[in-house]
C-alpha cells in the first residue's frame, strides 16, 4: 500500500503540468488582399481554440472559432478589428498591421499559445506619362533635385529621451513620447507633430493632440519640446482605460520644407489645462484630420521635384503600450515582463514577426487540486506512522 501512495502522488504531479498537446507547424500564411489580411495557420493536431486579434476576443467579426480541423485562420476586413492603416512616403504606399493571437485552449491562454503581429504593404503605383516634341535649337536646360521624404515613426520610452522602447509599464511610471524622422538630407525638412489620438482597441477614441499640435490635457500629456528639425518629445505618466489593458496612439507628422537660414516653424500653445482631452468616440483617430495649418509647399527656390500640386506630406504613425495595475510600491515592471525593442523597433517594416513569453517555472493549482494534494499528503503520512509503529512493536514469542 506504501509503493501505491508513492506512485499515486508522483503521477499527479506530474500530470498538472501538462501544457495543451497542440502547436503551429511552421510559420502562419499570410494572405495581402486588396480590402482584407487573411491569416491561416497549420497545426499539429486538430484544433479546438481561438483565432482572434489581440484585445478584441469578444467583439463579433474579431474572433475565429474552429473545432476539429488541422487549419485555424481568420479573415480581417481593413476598416474593423483596429486593422492599423499608416501611410508611407518613402517608399510611397500603406503599411496595414494588426496582431492576430491563435489559443488551443477553448477557455483559457496557455503557454502553447502564439501572438503574431502581421504587416503587408501596399506600394502606390508610380506612372510616366511621357509625350513626343520638336523644340527650337535654342533651349533651357532647367537643373531639378530629388531628395527623398523622410522616414518617421513614433517609440514610448522607458524613463526618458535616452531609454529602451517598451510595450508594457505600469500605471504611473514615467515614459517618455518620441517622434523622429531620418533623412538622407541635412538641414532640409521640418517635421510637426499633431492630431494625436489615444484609444482602447474598441472605439473609445480620445484626442490629446489637436490639429495644430497643442496638448489638450496636461494630465495625459503635456505641449511638445523641439530638440532638432526632426525630432519631438515629451515626458508623460502611464495611464489607462479603467477597464481596458492596452493603448494605442496615433498621429499625425507634417513634412515641410526648411526655409534657407532660418528655423523651423513650431505651434504656438498656451498651457493645456486638466481634463481637457476630447473624446471622440468611434471616429479612427488622427488619420482623418486636415494638415497642420502652415503646411505649405516647398519654396521654388529649393528645386524640388514634386509629383504634382497635390502633393500630400503629413504621415500617419502609430505605437502601442500595455498597462499593468500593480500596488504604488513597485514602480518597475519584473525583467520578464520587459519587453525592449533595441534592434527591432529601427525597422518597422518586417513582417511577420513573431513574439511570445515564455511562462515562468511553477505550478499553479486549483482549490480543489490543493486539498486533493493535502489529503494525499496526509494519508501518506498517517501511513507511515502506522509502518514505523508495526516495525517497532514487540514480536511476541511463540
Amino acid at each position: 500500500m506504501f509503493h501505491h501512495i508513492l506512485i499515486a502522488f508522483a503521477l499527479f504531479g506530474a500530470c498538472i503540468a501538462i501544457p495543451v498537446d497542440n502547436g503551429v507547424e511552421g510559420e502562419p500564411e499570410i494572405e495581402c488582399g486588396p480590402t482584407s489580411i487573411t491569416v491561416n495557420f497549420n497545426t499539429r493536431n486538430p484544433f479546438e481554440g481561438h483565432v482572434y486579434v489581440k484585445g478584441l476576443f469578444d467583439q463579433d467579426g474579431c474572433r475565429s472559432d474552429e473545432n476539429g480541423r488541422q487549419v485555424a485562420g481568420i479573415e480581417l476586413p481593413f476598416d474593423s478589428c483596429n486593422v492599423a492603416r499608416t501611410r508611407s512616403l518613402n517608399p510611397r504606399g500603406v503599411f496595414v498591421t494588426t496582431t492576430v493571437v491563435i489559443s488551443f485552449h477553448p477557455q483559457f491562454v496557455t503557454k502553447v499559445d502564439r501572438a503574431y503581429r502581421v504587416q503587408c504593404f501596399y506600394m502606390e503605383a508610380d506612372k510616366t506619362v511621357s509625350a513626343q516634341i520638336e523644340v527650337s535649337d535654342l533651349t533651357t536646360a532647367f537643373q531639378t533635385q530629388v531628395v527623398p521624404m523622410p522616414i518617421c515613426r513614433y517609440e514610448i520610452l522607458e524613463g526618458g529621451p535616452s531609454g529602451q522602447p517598451i510595450q508594457f509599464a505600469t500605471i504611473g511610471q514615467q515614459v517618455y513620447h518620441r517622434w523622429t524622422c531620418d533623412s538622407e538630407t541635412v538641414d532640409t525638412f521640418c517635421a510637426v507633430v499633431h492630431s494625436c489620438t489615444v484609444d482602447d482597441g474598441n472605439g473609445d477614441v480620445v484626442q490629446i493632440l489637436n490639429e495644430d499640435g497643442c496638448a489638450l490635457d496636461r494630465f495625459l500629456l503635456n505641449n511638445l519640446e523641439y530638440p532638432t528639425d526632426l525630432m519631438a518629445g515629451q515626458e508623460a505618466h502611464v495611464y489607462k482605460y479603467a477597464d481596458r489593458a492596452q493603448l494605442f496612439y496615433q498621429c499625425q507628422i507634417s513634412i515641410t520644407i526648411k526655409e534657407p537660414n532660418s528655423e523651423c516653424a513650431r505651434p504656438t500653445c498656451t498651457e493645456p489645462a486638466g481634463f481637457g482631452a476630447k473624446k471622440l468616440g468611434g471616429a479612427t483617430g488622427g488619420a482623418a484630420a486636415a494638415p497642420a495649418a502652415g503646411a505649405s509647399p516647398a519654396p521654388a527656390q529649393l528645386r524640388l521635384l514634386k509629383r504634382d500640386a497635390g502633393f500630400d506630406n503629413t504621415l500617419d504613425v502609430r505605437a502601442e503600450i500595455s498597462t499593468l495595475d500593480i500596488s504604488e510600491e513597485d514602480n518597475s515592471l519584473p525583467e520578464i515582463l520587459r519587453h525592449r525593442n533595441s534592434a527591432a523597433s529601427s525597422d518597422a517594416y518586417s513582417s511577420p514577426i513573431h513574439r511570445s513569453r515564455q511562462a515562468e517555472n511553477g505550478v499553479c493549482m486549483s482549490v480543489f487540486g490543493f486539498s486533493t494534494f493535502l489529503g494525499m499528503a496526509g494519508l501518506l503520512l498517517a501511513s507511515t506512522v502506522i509502518a514505523i509503529s508495526y516495525a517497532l512493536r514487540p514480536q511476541t514469542k511463540a
